[in-house]
Order: structure tokens, then sequence, then C-alpha cells
């Protein structure tokens, strides 16, 4: 059995999706805050508030985590909820 060390276990490719609210009212800034973010793209948002969202890591970072927490503490942002990840290995 080969030994792997860990950068190449963490050397995948990493994309997860969110469901974010706002006000209806901060729609448009909320998305204008969220695109700004890197790695950070908004794909759907609804006149509701409601927002799809998805957060995705390079291969060989580690800021999934830190990625999702920016979404969630932009300014607007009412609440995120974590609703897909998937990892490819690179």
């Amino acid at each position: 059995m080969k030994n792997h060390d860990v950068s190449e276990a963490i050397a995948g490719y990493s994309i997860s999706g969110l469901l974010v609210h706002t006000r209806p009212d901060n729609r448009s800034d909320v998305m204008d805050r969220l695109s700004q973010l890197q790695g950070v793209e908004v794909h759907i948002a609804e006149a509701s508030g409601k927002l799809i969202v998805t957060v995705e890591e390079e291969p060989g970072e580690r800021t999934m985590i830190e990625g999702i927490e920016r979404v969630r503490l932009t300014a607007g942002v009412v609440s995120t909820a974590l609703i897909y990840t998937h990892t490819e290995q690179a």
C-alpha cells in the first residue's frame, strides 16, 4: 500500500451549493457583495430574496469553510444553508 502525503489528499477541486436568504429589498446589494468574494458565484436570485450560490475551492486550497463563512457574514444575508457539496480528486 502506497503512502500519500497530506497535500495529495487535499489536491481535489471542491464545490458547495448554498441557499442564501436575504430581505427582498436587499437582494441586489447582497448579490453585488457576494459576486465580489473570491470563489463565490450567484446563480439564481428570486424576487423573494432567496439566492442559489456556489463556493468553489481550487486544488491545493483549504478555503471552503472560510468561503462559506464569508458568505454567511456578508452584510444583508439573513441565513445560509449548505445544500450540496462535492469534491473531485485531481
